[in-house]
């Protein structure tokens, strides 16, 4: 006989999100897909999960310009660098995101590393976006332990246990698993969305795509 616990389980619909702080595209999809979830008539019944891809490995622990950063990684002019991010700039604007053009880059894997310890806190999505909106409000200090500690300790996790985190390598296996797993599932990039495991979405879309692919899951997971 299912308990409790297993009935309520099995009318959830799971969603999982790979993504990674600096992705523009995660930062915009995240939102769309949060206003998807919010206007579903299934909110109180979504598990939202989720899971971590470094998109760029081999960034330099350095704080850099993001144009620079940008200009050295796909060999475009500072200019062309400026074109790209002011076009991100306007469809974050659309979504209500603030979005400064001239913010900070770095490696994003100590910040992964802290989503997981989120999520043992229960608070993954939302530290994974109050990271981000550190660093697209164009914060140059949006990578300071001090300030990873004053956005983590605002969600109410300790801030002992957020500097441990950073003083090792804990969760550092959980980062490569998550890779692992999305690229597995057939993913490329981020943002990657999986509904009920087994409706997948590469890329960022609209709110009304996130929204008619909840329907669809649902169905499919409930019939």
């Amino acid at each position: 006989m299912e308990s409790t616990a297993d009935v309520a389980a099995s009318t959830r619909l799971t969603i999982d999100v790979w993504a990674d702080v600096l992705c523009p595209w995660c930062y915009l999809g995240e939102q769309r897909l949060s206003a998807a979830i919010e206007q579903s008539s299934h909110a109180n019944d979504i598990e939202l999960k989720v899971h971590t891809f470094q998109l760029d490995p081999t960034a330099t622990m350095q704080v850099t310009p993001t144009l620079e950063y940008l200009s050295k990684k796909y060999g475009v002019s500072a200019a062309q660098a400026r074109s790209m991010e002011e076009g991100m700039a306007e469809q974050a604007a659309a979504e209500g995101l603030r979005y400064e053009v001239d913010r900070p880059a770095r490696n994003t894997f100590d910040l992964l590393r802290l989503v997981h310890l989120g999520a043992e806190h229960g608070v993954s999505w939302e530290y994974l976006r109050a990271m981000q909106a550190e660093v697209f409000s164009g914060n140059g200090a949006a990578f300071e332990h001090d300030t990873l500690v004053r956005i983590g300790v605002e969600l109410g996790i300790p801030a002992d246990e957020i500097r441990d985190v950073l003083a090792t390598d804990r969760y550092a296996d959980t980062v490569r698993a998550d890779h692992d797993t999305a690229v597995t599932l057939g993913a490329r990039g981020v943002p990657f969305t999986v509904l009920g495991q087994r409706l997948g979405i590469p890329g960022a879309v609209s709110i009304g795509q996130y929204a008619s692919a909840i329907d669809q899951a649902w169905e499919q997971v409930h019939g």
